[in-house]
C-alpha cells in the first residue's frame, strides 16, 4: 500500500461561537465535577446500573458491610441518605456514588 504524506500546516478548521475543543482528560474533569452537589433518587441509580429494584436493595443496600460504608446515619462519609420510613425516599449524592459502584464493581456483582 502506498503512502501520502499530506502537509494540513495552513488548513483552517472554523467552528461556531457556540463549540469548543477540548482534551479528552478536561472533558473526564468536566463531566465529573457537573455531579458535585447533584442528588440522585433511587430511580435514576437504577437506571445507572441497569439493574432492578429488588435486586439493587438485595445485593447493595441492605447489604449490612455496604450500607455501613454508605448510610449517612452510620456512616459520617457515607452518601446515600436511607428512607426513615417505609415508602420513603432515598437520596444519593452523585458523585460519590458514582465512584463507589465504579470502585466496587466486582464485589456488588460478584456471582
Amino acid at each position: 500500500m502506498k503512502k501520502i504524506k499530506v502537509d494540513i500546516l495552513d488548513i483552517t478548521v472554523k467552528l461556531p461561537e457556540t463549540y469548543c475543543i477540548v482534551s479528552q482528560h478536561e472533558y473526564d474533569k468536566l463531566v465529573k465535577q457537573s455531579d458535585k452537589g447533584r442528588y440522585l433518587s433511587l430511580s435514576d441509580i437504577l437506571e445507572i446500573l441497569s439493574v432492578s429494584r429488588p435486586w439493587l436493595l438485595e445485593n447493595a443496600l441492605y447489604k449490612p458491610d455496604i450500607r455501613k460504608e454508605i448510610d449517612i446515619g452510620q456512616n459520617s462519609n457515607g452518601f446515600v441518605k436511607y428512607p426513615e420510613n417505609k415508602g420513603g425516599h432515598y437520596y444519593f449524592l452523585a458523585s460519590k456514588t458514582r465512584d463507589y459502584f465504579e470502585k466496587h464493581f466486582a464485589q456488588i456483582f460478584k456471582v
